[in-house]
């Protein structure tokens, strides 16, 4: 199959959908189906590679790390309209995915649609106010059901992602399709290994410290302040225990403001963004990761921990039903007490650390970039079939 990914985000952005992205097309190049990335240009990348066009773009608003394509140029047209796709799958709502739905309209193909994002939990960015919140939510919905109506099918990483689409009154026909992760790639560094040996003297920790792990992007959504907030009560049971917090965002300086407030300076870690190929040697040094996150939609960095065999705390909510089980996978919580408990718990017995770790890992072993890539590769040859069959009216 010729396959075009359309995103608004890819290489060397660090995010989940960058992950997912490129997940999908390693795993469908493996199975020799010709891939092209149709996404933004970043400075740097001046210039298009072999499988990959990037459209000029330009910064949107304050988030510079997020850019918007100007797509509608006779160029792009050309360039894509030569690599004779099958099928066009679009990761965006926005700039790159309005021009991937454009072109599956105009080379009447399959389009394929994977909605990353809850829209109505980031309305904070947009207006703070309770009675604009709810007519930024209404004005999501309307958005996000006219993106979609002319996709020929849509993939939810979640079933949390789904039933919120259904209640949207979103009809399409909507695939649960959860990322794959490289398991063999989060498999667990030993404490001796030099990189991981570099970690701890970078930020001088010592080695009977506990550290406790945050990954991701720093931004409110994430919750990452609840983590914070617990330390003190965390720190009266297990004093010598640092919180890492691994990533960077937009809401790290107020973060940053709670640490100095708390007088948790000599707890509290702050990393910023670190290469991708070293994550595996942040989630091999913590004894626990935890996620606060209300708003994921699959959460990749919590599987990444579990596939590494370390002991996850996570939020009790839609997107883990299925992999964590309270108790026996991970640890659930809804509240700060919660989130405290199942932290001192794990740290405190290193039975019900290993115990959580084996069980969490075999809760993801289905989770695999094969998985990701048979799914993938079903739908997509299901829809061109389909397609085909409409064409020529076999059906």
């Amino acid at each position: 199959m010729k396959i075009g990914i359309f995103t608004d985000v890819y290489f060397p952005q660090i995010n989940g959908v960058v992950t997912s992205v490129m997940t999908l097309q390693e795993e469908l190049i493996r199975r020799g189906h010709e891939v092209t990335v149709i996404t933004v240009r970043l400075p740097g990348h001046k210039k298009s590679s072999d499988g990959i066009i990037r459209l000029k773009s330009v910064p949107f608003s304050k988030w510079k790390e997020f850019r918007l394509a100007m797509p509608f140029f006779v160029s792009a047209y050309s360039q894509i309209k030569a690599l004779n796709l099958d099928i066009i799958h679009t990761h965006t709502e926005f700039s790159v995915g309005l021009l991937g739905r454009y072109m599956a309209h105009v080379l009447n193909i399959p389009l394929v649609h994977t909605y990353h994002t809850m829209y109505e939990d980031y309305t904070h960015y947009i207006l703070d106010y309770k009675h604009a919140k709810k007519m930024v939510r209404r004005l999501i919905i309307r958005g996000s059901k006219s993106y979609v109506k002319p996709a020929t099918a849509i993939i939810a990483p979640s079933e949390k992602t789904k039933l919120a689409l259904q209640s949207y009154g979103i009809h399409n026909q909507i695939h649960v399709m959860p990322t794959g992760i490289n398991l063999e790639q989060f498999h667990t560094h030993p404490c001796e290994t030099p990189a991981v040996m570099a970690i701890r003297e970078r930020y001088n920790i010592a080695e009977d410290t506990n550290i406790l792990l945050s990954l991701g992007r720093v931004s409110e959504e994430k919750s990452i302040n609840m983590i914070i907030e617990q330390m003190p009560t965390i720190l009266s049971i297990v004093p010598n225990t640092v919180l890492l917090i691994v990533g960077d965002g937009p809401y790290r300086a107020k973060l940053e403001s709670l640490v100095h407030k708390l007088k948790l300076e000599e707890s509290v870690i702050f990393t910023g963004r670190v290469p991708f190929d070293t994550v595996s040697y942040y989630y091999s040094l913590c004894d626990v990761f935890i996620s606060a996150s209300k708003t994921e939609t699959q959460g990749l960095t919590i599987i990444e921990a579990m596939a590494s065999n370390k002991p996850v705390v996570v939020y009790d909510d839609d997107n883990v039903k299925g992999i964590i089980k309270h108790n026996y996978s991970g640890m659930l919580f809804t509240n700060h007490l919660g989130l405290s408990d199942g932290v001192i718990s794990i740290l405190t017995s290193k039975e019900k650390a290993n115990f959580l770790s084996d069980n969490g890992t075999l809760a993801i072993k289905n989770l695999s970039t094969e998985k990701f890539g048979d799914t993938a590769e079903m739908i997509y040859e299901d829809l061109i079939q389909y397609m085909y069959m409409y064409k020529y009216h076999v059906i």
